[in-house]
């Protein structure tokens, strides 16, 4: 092979590398203008107390504006310590990409095996039904969650991805209505972060279906729904769900830290019921206590959390199942560009541990690297 054959290539290559970056620091980076360090943001809490939501709230509070995110997410608790995490979402990232849609599975301990897929669909083809209080993520696509709450309840997710099939297909029941905190919404500086906890407990009974394994299944599961009007990973350094289905009861919370400085350290709400009442808690701060490598990443073990009511609980993961990342389709140059332009990777971390040492929860935190 002659020199001409071996330096033209990596002339081409160095100069589309240049390119790359040269696209990625100007037409990227004026897309995305970095906040000032020193800048300091006011954070206003929901306005109103304890209450319960509604189809309104379900509804899509975005799909407007040139940056947001829309996650309605489940967490399922089945026999046999079988756990799926699913999460419907939107996303728009402005001049990056178009908006779309997106459904992501994760199966915990399937026969011993872990899975996770996601799927992503142009915006166009979003789909609500007022009706049926259906929301589908594709109209010619299998991947929805459909009836009224608290009355009933439906999640569907059927697809296909590297040579491996699955179908979910969960009914709720003896749902426990759902709940906010006023109007849902953290104000932070000039961005919106809602939060709204629909379904804190339901009892589930369905399939799980892998490829041709096929199992009849029941347990309890959790739903929650989020949204920001700027991207994920620009508004939040870390987030904190626990839920705990004990008896017939539920301890539930989701806390995010700001990524901006602002004037709290920690946004979210805990629901808790006792006898025939709901409890709101309001997080006055958290503190991380302690932390250990998960998947080469430092990772909150303990934390403390303290509410606005006195009471502190301390959380400690015991047993970890699986992280992914939400970037892990990409490769290469695609996904350092698009590692770049988030401001990081956000990796989701799901398992098990205990509050106080002695009530057992699941566990999930978000955290962007």
């Amino acid at each position: 092979m002659s020199i001409k054959r071996l330096i033209f290539p990596s002339v081409v290559y160095i100069l589309l590398m240049l390119v790359i970056s040269f696209i990625s620091d100007t037409a990227i980076g004026q897309a995305r203008p970095e906040t000032p360090a020193e800048a300091d943001f006011s954070t206003d809490n929901p306005e109103g107390e304890l209450r319960k939501t509604d189809w309104s709230d379900m509804l899509p509070h975005t799909k407007s504006g040139s940056y947001y995110n829309e996650f309605w997410t489940y967490h399922v608790f089945l026999e046999d310590d079988l756990h799926l995490h699913i999460t419907f979402s939107l996303a728009n990232f402005g001049s990056m990409k178009s908006a779309v849609s997106g459904g992501r599975l994760f199966v915990s301990n399937f026969d011993g095996e872990n899975y996770n897929v996601a799927r992503e669909f142009d915006l166009d083809y979003f789909f609500i039904d007022d009706e049926q209080h259906k929301i589908r993520l594709h109209t010619g696509r299998d991947i929805y969650f459909e009836g009224k709450l608290p009355e009933r309840h439906r999640v569907y997710f059927k697809t296909e991805k590297d040579g491996v099939s699955y179908l979910i297909d969960l009914d709720f029941d003896d749902i426990h209505p759902g709940y906010t905190w006023g109007d849902g919404i953290f104000r932070i500086g000039d961005d919106d972060m809602g939060m709204f906890i629909h379904i804190p407990r339901a009892s589930v009974s369905g399939t799980v279906t892998i490829n041709d394994k096929s199992k009849t299944v029941q347990g309890t599961a959790y739903m929650d729904h989020t949204y920001q009007t700027d991207l994920s990973s620009k508004m939040v350094d870390k987030g904190f769900r626990h839920i705990s289905h004990v008896g017939n009861g539920f301890d539930v919370g989701y806390y995010m830290i700001p990524k901006k400085r602002s004037q709290a350290g920690v946004v979210g709400l805990a629901l808790r019921n006792s006898a025939s009442s709901v409890h709101l808690e309001k997080p006055k701060s958290l503190k991380i206590e302690s932390t250990s490598r998960l998947g080469g990443n430092s990772v909150p073990k303990s934390f403390k959390i303290e509410y606005e009511s006195g009471n502190t609980h301390i959380f400690e993961r015991t047993e970890h199942f699986q992280h992914v990342s939400f970037l892990e389709e990409l490769s290469g140059i695609r996904k350092r560009l698009v590692r770049r332009f988030l401001g990081g990777e956000i990796i989701e971390y799901v398992g098990k541990g205990r509050i106080d040492g002695e009530m057992p929860v699941n566990y999930n935190i978000q955290m962007v690297h």
